[in-house]
């Protein structure tokens, strides 16, 4: 699941026709006990859990090593079932806030954070990232890993990251595997992603000028901005406040 309003209800339903179209595919190999829950929420989420589960101790281990913070507010916007979030919380002492709009998103990240053993260090949060409920200048670290092409006010959001982080506070927003992943393991992802055709739809992806232009408007002066070809939706956005 990632972040989205109601006005974007029809691309997520066509990128939920995709997925649901590749996971047909995987269930027809599947033992007849295995098929009944292919087409359910739970079934989305696989996709994060087989294919993308390497992905996030990856991205986790990435951030704690390019930012050093490992105290303090972490926001992950659009968080999902929450599995950043989750191996954040393994290596650093953040307290970590695990937002999404969809409450069917969260009641994964919910199970997924107590499974994990992870429920004293992430808490989760039903709201949007247009209209965050966090205080200005008070969350020291925003991370966000296939949320931000879903983002219907790009520019919007991008003001309330800024608002929101303290000053020396950091932001990585993207989509990708990030730099870590061995080749090998990033060449197997962009195969299955690619052979299912995986990943936000034709019109929500945007480019590097777009991204720049966004960040921009958005009032963010300095920042990076990385392509990431493990995936359709692979760029990163970097900056500091």
């Amino acid at each position: 699941m990632r972040h989205e309003s109601v006005k974007n209800t029809a691309h997520r339903m066509r990128t939920l026709a995709v997925l649901a179209a590749a996971l047909l595919t995987i269930a027809a190999a599947a033992p007849a006990e295995q098929k009944s829950d292919v087409l359910t929420a739970e079934a989305f989420d696989k996709i994060a859990r087989t294919i993308l589960k390497n992905v996030y101790p990856y991205l986790a281990l990435q951030i704690k090593q390019d930012y050093g913070i490992t105290k303090g507010v972490c926001v992950d916007a659009g968080a999902g079932g929450a599995y950043l979030s989750v191996e954040l919380a393994k290596i650093t002492d953040l307290q970590i806030k695990a937002l999404d709009i969809d409450p069917e998103a969260i009641k994964i990240a919910e199970r997924n954070i107590r499974e994990s053993g992870q429920s004293a260090k992430v808490k989760t949060v039903l709201a949007d990232v247009q209209k965050m409920p966090f205080a200005d200048a008070s969350v020291d670290l925003v991370v966000s890993r296939g949320s931000f092409m879903f983002w219907p006010d790009k520019v919007k959001a991008f003001r309330e990251v800024w608002r929101i982080l303290k000053p020396g506070g950091a932001a990585l927003i993207g989509g990708g595997v990030g730099k870590l992943m061995p080749q090998d393991e990033k060449d197997l992802i962009k195969d299955k992603m690619d052979k299912g055709e995986l990943g936000p739809p034709q019109e929500l992806r945007v480019g590097l000028d777009e991204v720049g232009q966004i960040l921009r408007k958005a009032g963010i002066g300095r920042f990076e901005i990385s392509s990431d070809d493990a995936c359709l939706c692979g760029l990163w956005i970097e900056f500091r406040k």
